[in-house]
């Protein structure tokens, strides 16, 4: 089964998605810039208000980004809030194709390579 297509099992009608993309330089680098963007189903069975709020507090949730790019207190914050509880009380647990995917640990960092069956040739 492709990756893509697991993915879209888990996604549920009533979902709301957060998606980052990264944007790469000339050399193929990240850039260290970023797209967020805001999905939803058409389909969202929430009622109109569950919807609105919903989509506002995911709003906000992207807007947090901007925020930490503007306040570095409040950028301190979270990155403490993130090496203190989520990194260190949670275990984040990615669901990737082991096959597909070598994973190593440098401290709170985690290297993905994506090695595939076809070596990037399908």
């Amino acid at each position: 089964m492709r990756i893509i297509d697991k993915l879209m099992k888990e996604v549920r009608e009533e979902d709301f998605l957060i998606r980052v993309r990264p944007f790469a330089n000339d050399d193929g680098d990240w850039s260290g810039e970023v797209d967020i963007s805001v999905m939803a189903m058409p389909e969202n069975p929430l009622t109109d208000k569950d919807y609105e709020q919903l989509m506002h507090f995911t709003k906000m949730m992207c807007a947090s980004v901007a925020i930490m790019e503007e306040s570095e207190d409040i950028r301190k914050i979270i990155n403490e809030y993130v090496l203190n509880y989520i990194d260190s009380e949670m275990d984040i647990d990615v669901e990737l194709e082991e096959e597909y995917v070598e994973k190593t640990y440098d401290g709170n960092l985690v290297h993905l390579n994506f090695n595939t069956k076809t070596g990037g040739s399908a």
